[in-house]
């Protein structure tokens, strides 16, 4: 399990998006990651890490 989340949401979602850029497509399949975050960036979150193959579990603060 990878845990992601911080104090700005904005913040945290670029962090997110650069990592996903980053990432060969499925390299996380098998892994759980959850984000702790605010509900607007949900969508974001989940669309940036879809490439990797991970299983995203949102946490909203």
């Amino acid at each position: 399990m990878l845990i992601l989340g911080g104090p700005d949401a904005k913040q945290t979602t670029a962090f997110i998006t650069n990592l996903s850029t980053q990432l060969k497509g499925d390299v996380m399949k098998g892994i759980v990651v959850m984000v702790v975050s605010e509900a607007s960036e949900q969508a974001a979150d989940t669309a940036a890490l879809k490439s990797s193959g991970a299983t995203v579990r949102f946490i909203t603060m």
